[in-house]
C-alpha cells in the first residue's frame, strides 16, 4: 500500500455500500458507522454548554441526521451536508416525519458549497482524520470561509492509542452473499498498514464479487494530541479553546481514544 493511495471505490458513494453504510448508521447494536444515542447527546451538550442562544449550524457528514435533528430540536437552524444519497433520502424523510425543518444539501464538505454564513460547523465520528493531508487543508479552508467571524468549528479525532488496537498484515476472508461489502458472494482482501511519519493508519480493502472485476476501497485513520490538532488549525485561522476526552468511554469498532476539539475562527 503506498500512502495516500486512493481506491476506485467510496463507501459513502457506491450505490451498494452506502445502502450498508446508512444501516450501520441505523443499528443500535454498533457503533460501526455513527455512536450510540446517548453518547450523541452527551456530545451535543458539551458542544452547547456556553451557547445560551440557538444559532445557525452545519453539519458536515451529517449522514441520517442523527446529530443534525437533536440541534434542530434545540431550536438551532440547520444544515446537512453529505456525499451519501441514500442517507439524506432517509434523513430528510425523519425530519418531515417528525416536524423538524432541517436543510440537507447532496455535497462533498470539501468544496465550496454555500455562501452562507454559521456561527457553528461540526464534524463528527473522526471524519477529519480519514482525509488526506490535503484534503483535510481544503475542508480547513472552507470551514473558515463558511463560519462568521469569532465562529467554532467543532471536531473529534482519534488519539495515539489508536494504534495499540489495529495490527499490520495482510488477510482474506470469504464472504456470502449481501455482505457489507457485496450483493454478491466474494471475496475480501485486506491489508493494514501504520504510516508512523504521517500519524496514519491505512486500512485497504479489495473486494472481488462472483463472476465481477474486483473494485478497492482505501480508508485512513489519522490520529492528533492536542499539541498536532492545535498546530494543524492554527495553520488556517482556528485556536482551540476547549478539549474533551471523557465524552467517548469505550468503542468495539475503532478506538475509544477520542478527543473533541472546540476551536474558534480567529
Amino acid at each position: 500500500m503506498k500512502l495516500y493511495e486512493a481506491g476506485d471505490a467510496n463507501i459513502w458513494t457506491d450505490p451498494y455500500i452506502r445502502k450498508q453504510m446508512l444501516a450501520a448508521h441505523l443499528n443500535p447494536d454498533t457503533e460501526a458507522a455513527t455512536r450510540n444515542p446517548s453518547i450523541i447527546a452527551a456530545t451535543v451538550d458539551w458542544i452547547l454548554k456556553e451557547h445560551q442562544h440557538a444559532g445557525r449550524l452545519v453539519d458536515l457528514g451529517c449522514g441520517p441526521g442523527l446529530y443534525a435533528e437533536v440541534f434542530a430540536a434545540r431550536q438551532w437552524s440547520v444544515l446537512g451536508v453529505d456525499i451519501n444519497a441514500t442517507s439524506l433520502d432517509y434523513a430528510r424523510q425523519s425530519s418531515r416525519t417528525k416536524g423538524l425543518e432541517i436543510a440537507y444539501l447532496e455535497r462533498s464538505y470539501l468544496d465550496a458549497f454555500t455562501d452562507e454564513q454559521f456561527d457553528l460547523a461540526i464534524c463528527i465520528y473522526c471524519d477529519f482524520g480519514a482525509l488526506t493531508r490535503e484534503q483535510q487543508a481544503a475542508f480547513l479552508r472552507n470551514a473558515a470561509r463558511i463560519l462568521k467571524p469569532g465562529g467554532t468549528l467543532v471536531l473529534d479525532v482519534f488519539g495515539p492509542r489508536i494504534s495499540s488496537s489495529k495490527t499490520e498484515g495482510r488477510s482474506w476472508t470469504r464472504e456470502e452473499a449481501n455482505s457489507f461489502w457485496s450483493a454478491k458472494p466474494c471475496h475480501v482482501l485486506s491489508e493494514c498498514q501504520h504510516f508512523a511519519d504521517e500519524a496514519v493508519w491505512g486500512q485497504k480493502y479489495v473486494v472481488i464479487p462472483d463472476g465481477e472485476s474486483p473494485r478497492t476501497c482505501v480508508l485512513w485513520d489519522h490520529y492528533f494530541t492536542v499539541e498536532t490538532i492545535g498546530s494543524r488549525l492554527a495553520q488556517y485561522g482556528f485556536r482551540i479553546v476547549e478539549t474533551e476526552t471523557n465524552i467517548v468511554k469505550q468503542n468495539d469498532f475503532a478506538s475509544a481514544d477520542v478527543l473533541f476539539v472546540k476551536a474558534r475562527k480567529t
